[in-house]
C-alpha cells in the first residue's frame, strides 16, 4: 500500500456514509464548522495533488497549521504525530474532486470491506442480544485482556474491530494486529476479530467521537471508549476522551462503554480493571513498553506467551 492511498480509502468512508456531518472532503467553510463544534469529531480532509484524484474542476484552500492543531488535537505542536500525518503534503487542500477511472478497482475493494462488515453485523446482531464493538491499535497485552473479560460480562460478543490503514512509524502493522487478533477470537469463545479499512488520526477526544460515528454507522449498537482512545505521546489527559463522548451522548445512536482500564494488582495478583478492588497499588500496563519488548523478542511478562510467539515468528 503506497501512503497516499490512505485519501482513497477515506473517499470510500465518505461515500459509505460511515461519517456524520460530512460525505465529501471538506472545504474552508465546514471545516470551520469543525473547528467551533467538537461533536463533528475529525475534519475529513482531500491534500492537493494525490495521484487517485481528478483536480480539473477542483476548489483549492490553504489551512492554517496553527489553528487547525489548536482546534482539532488540542495542541500547538507542530511536531505531534497527528499533525506531521495530517499535514505531510502540505497546508494546500481541495474539494470538488472525481476519482480517476483506472482506481474504480481498489475503490470498490474497500466499499466490499465495508459492505461485508455491515452484512456480519446484522447477522451477529440478530443471533445475539447485545453486541459491542471495540477499537485496538496494538498487539494486547493482560492490560487489554482486563478489558475483553470487562465487556464479556456485559455483552454477549465483543467485536475487535480495530482500523487498518496508513499509520505511524511504530505503530503495530496491520498484519502483527491481525495475527494477534485471531490468536484472541480462538482464546476467546465469544470475541470476533473484523477489521474496517479506515484511517488514524491521532485526535485523541476529538477521534472517539470520530469512532463513534463510524461504529454506529456499521451499524453497532455499542462501543467501547478507552481512557486514552487514540492520543499519542500522553498529550491528553486520561479519561478527556470518554468526558467529551458522555457529553455529547445525544448526539449519538450507538451507546458508548467505558471503563478506567486495565491494570496488574499487586495486591490480588491479577489484571483488572480499576476500581473493581479496593487496592491502589495498581501496575499501569505500558503498551510502548510491550512493543519495545517484542521488537527485541524478549519476553514480556504482562502478556500472553503465546501472542508473543506469533509476532515473534
Amino acid at each position: 500500500m503506497d501512503d497516499q492511498e490512505e485519501f482513497l480509502i477515506s473517499y470510500c468512508n465518505l461515500k459509505s456514509g460511515l461519517f456524520n456531518f460530512q460525505k465529501n472532503f471538506l472545504d474552508e467553510k465546514k471545516l470551520n464548522l469543525f473547528y467551533i463544534n467538537t461533536y463533528m469529531g475529525f475534519p475529513i480532509c482531500l491534500p492537493a495533488n494525490i495521484k487517485y484524484f481528478n483536480y480539473k474542476k477542483a476548489s483549492f484552500f490553504k489551512i492554517n497549521k496553527i489553528k487547525f492543531s489548536k482546534k482539532i488535537f488540542n495542541t500547538d505542536n507542530l511536531n505531534y504525530p497527528g499533525n506531521k500525518k495530517f499535514f505531510r503534503y502540505g497546508n494546500l487542500f481541495a474539494y470538488n474532486i472525481s476519482l480517476k477511472s483506472k482506481y474504480i478497482q481498489k475503490y470498490n475493494f474497500y466499499m466490499k470491506n465495508i459492505l461485508k462488515i455491515r452484512k456480519e453485523i446484522f447477522v451477529l446482531k440478530k443471533k445475539y442480544k447485545n453486541v459491542c464493538a471495540m477499537q485496538i491499535r496494538n498487539v494486547p497485552h493482560f492490560g487489554h485482556e482486563a478489558v475483553f473479560k470487562f465487556l464479556l460480562k456485559k455483552f454477549n460478543i465483543v467485536v475487535l474491530n480495530p482500523i487498518f490503514g496508513i499509520k505511524k512509524k511504530k505503530d503495530f502493522s496491520d498484519q502483527e494486529i491481525s495475527k494477534a487478533l485471531k490468536y484472541m477470537e480462538d482464546k476467546y469463545p465469544r470475541i470476533k476479530f473484523i477489521p474496517v479499512w479506515s484511517n488514524f488520526h491521532y485526535a485523541g477526544p476529538r477521534e472517539a467521537i470520530h469512532h463513534m460515528y463510524l461504529r454506529e454507522n456499521l451499524k453497532f449498537d455499542y462501543f467501547y471508549v478507552g481512557r486514552d482512545h487514540a492520543g499519542s505521546h500522553n498529550i491528553y489527559k486520561p479519561n478527556m476522551a470518554t468526558n467529551l463522548v458522555k457529553k455529547n451522548k445525544d448526539k449519538f445512536k450507538i451507546k458508548s462503554i467505558t471503563s478506567k482500564g486495565g491494570y496488574f494488582c499487586r495486591n490480588c495478583k491479577k489484571y483488572l480493571i480499576k476500581g473493581s478492588c479496593k487496592h491502589k497499588k495498581l501496575l499501569n500496563i505500558s503498551g510502548t513498553e510491550f512493543r519495545k519488548f517484542l521488537s527485541k523478542k524478549k519476553a514480556y511478562t504482562h502478556a500472553d506467551s503465546k501472542v508473543q510467539l506469533i509476532i515473534h515468528r
